[in-house]
This record gives C-alpha cells, sequence and structure tokens, in this order.
C-alpha cells in the first residue's frame, strides 16, 4: 500500500508541476548596460546581465532571438530597446513544454522588464542563437552609416537576428506597424543587400 501511495503522490506533484503555468511578469529591473569606466553601450554586458535574471526563474535558458528597436541616429550607439528571447524546454510525464522569456533592455533608462510565458503551443524555434561574425554595435554602424549616405536615416529602424546561419534582417518603421523589411546585412562580411 506504500508503494502505490508513493507512486499517486508523485503522479500528482508532477501533473501539478506539469499543468502549472509558470508565467511571469516582472518591470522596472535595473540592469548594467555599460562597463563602469564607458558610457557606452556593451551588448555582451547587457545579454549577460539579461540571461542572469532570466536564469532566476528558467534555469537553463538560452538566447534565441536578438533585436534593437532604435531611431536611426541612435543606432550606432545602441540607445533604444534591446529585446532577446531566452527559451528554456522542460521534460515532465506529458512530454516536452517550452517556456520563452521575452525580455526588453531600454538601454537610455538601464531598466530590463519581463514576461516569461509557456508557448509550447505556438511551436516556437527552440534552436540557441549565436551571436557570431561581425559584432552588433559595428554592424548598428554599418547600417546608420548606409541608411544615413541613402538619405534613409529617419524614424525608427529594426534590427534583428533569428538564427545563427541567417543575416542581419533590417526593418524600416516602427515595430508595430506593417512588417517592412527593407535590408539584409550578412553577419561575417557586413554587405547590406535587399531582402529576396
Amino acid at each position: 500500500m506504500g508503494n502505490k501511495r508513493f507512486v499517486c503522490l508523485l503522479l500528482i506533484v508532477s501533473l501539478t508541476v506539469a499543468c502549472g503555468n509558470g508565467e511571469k511578469q516582472l518591470d522596472n529591473i535595473p540592469i548594467a548596460v555599460s562597463q563602469s569606466e564607458t558610457q557606452a553601450v556593451d551588448v555582451d554586458l547587457v545579454i549577460e546581465n539579461a540571461h542572469n535574471e532570466v536564469e532566476k526563474i528558467l534555469p537553463g535558458a538560452y538566447l534565441t532571438f536578438f533585436s534593437l528597436v532604435a531611431e536611426c541616429e541612435d543606432i550606432d550607439e545602441l540607445q533604444g530597446e534591446i529585446n532577446l528571447d531566452f527559451t528554456q524546454t522542460r521534460l515532465n510525464l506529458l512530454g516536452k513544454r517550452i517556456f520563452i522569456a521575452r525580455v526588453t533592455v531600454d538601454t537610455a533608462q538601464q531598466s530590463l522588464r519581463m514576461e516569461v510565458r509557456d508557448e509550447t503551443d505556438y511551436y516556437p524555434s527552440i534552436d540557441p542563437l549565436v551571436l557570431q561574425g561581425i559584432g552588433i554595435s559595428d554592424i548598428a554602424s554599418i547600417l546608420e552609416a548606409y541608411l544615413d549616405s541613402h538619405d534613409r536615416c529617419g524614424g525608427t529602424i529594426v534590427l534583428a537576428r533569428t538564427s545563427t546561419n541567417s543575416p542581419w534582417r533590417v526593418r524600416c518603421g516602427p515595430p508595430d506597424k506593417v512588417f517592412l523589411e527593407c535590408l539584409e546585412i550578412d553577419s561575417v562580411s557586413g554587405e547590406i543587400t535587399k531582402p529576396r
């Protein structure tokens, strides 16, 4: 009789954990965005500090998305909002669950907000994003110089990377408007092309 109770208790605990939504929302968390000796935004530091906050809620989560939303004239200084998705997969009796922490870092206010959701039903990409190639600050400088030289440096720009092997994608216009992908930047060469 003792073993059956233990198995039943284990099953109840497993189902409770599996069915718990684990959703959270946090706002106005202070975050360092630059090294103390300089005011320049350090993207690696931002990602590391954001990851440390995510780890408190989703241990073992890893980066799967990056974007910078900024006014064109501020993009080379990385002044705006850095959006990061960190993904965690959990195995339980019912299968695999996918939790995503969507993090927004306001680089001017040096604050972080985070929303954690179970997104299993949406079949998100769970491939890790490795930001290899030319550094993000260099990509941002290349982009701003290009837009400025073509008299297109006005308004909001979104610079995003969704997978390790993809180019940087550039949207010209605010993220809440119609998706207008205007350019792609090769992550290794820095060459700018029109999207296919």
